[in-house]
Formats: structure tokens, C-alpha cells, sequence
């Protein structure tokens, strides 16, 4: 399973709110599954989904209605995508690091 334990997540609002640049995650992914894990004001949040095998991902955080997607170049280091949690949305992009 590869893991990139140190990636870097830059999360933009479709708000006011100022976009958070450079936050460390982790990214696993084992065969069509994708996990995206980030500590987030003392927890830990974990968005988990499928890929349809072409490189987009739909994912999901139950603990915070979240819902997301990312999308992936075949050998790419970023991750782009859409998310909305509560009542926020917006756009965030993961560079995957070792």
C-alpha cells in the first residue's frame, strides 16, 4: 500500500475564509481505495473513498458530513478536487510527499 506520510493540503473556500496552505496529511491508497488523513483543531479527520479506476475519487468523512473528490494523473504528485463539509465548500489540492 503506498503511503505518503508527509503530503502537503491546501484548502481553499468558496467563502471569505482565507485558504490554509501546506497543512500536513497523509495519503494512503491500496488498490481503488483512497484515505486522506489530517489533525484538525486537536482531531483527527479522515476522509475514505473509491477510485472508478481512472484516477477520480469520490470520498466521504461521515464524522463531519463532509463529501469530496480528488482526481489523479496516472504517476501524478497532486491530488485536485472539490469538497463541501457542513455548510462550507470549496477546492483543495494535495501535493503527495514521502
Amino acid at each position: 500500500m503506498p503511503v505518503w506520510k508527509n503530503s502537503l493540503m491546501t484548502t481553499a473556500f468558496l467563502d471569505e475564509t482565507s485558504a490554509f496552505e501546506a497543512e500536513e496529511c497523509v495519503v494512503r491508497i491500496e488498490g481503488d481505495v483512497i484515505e486522506i488523513s489530517y489533525d484538525d483543531e486537536g482531531g483527527n479527520v479522515i476522509y475514505r473513498g473509491q477510485n472508478d479506476s481512472s484516477g477520480h475519487f469520490e470520498l466521504i468523512c461521515p464524522e463531519r458530513s463532509g463529501r469530496a473528490t480528488l482526481h489523479m494523473f496516472k504517476d501524478g504528485k497532486f491530488l485536485d478536487g472539490y469538497w463541501i463539509e457542513g455548510g462550507y465548500k470549496g477546492f483543495w489540492r494535495i501535493e503527495l510527499r514521502k
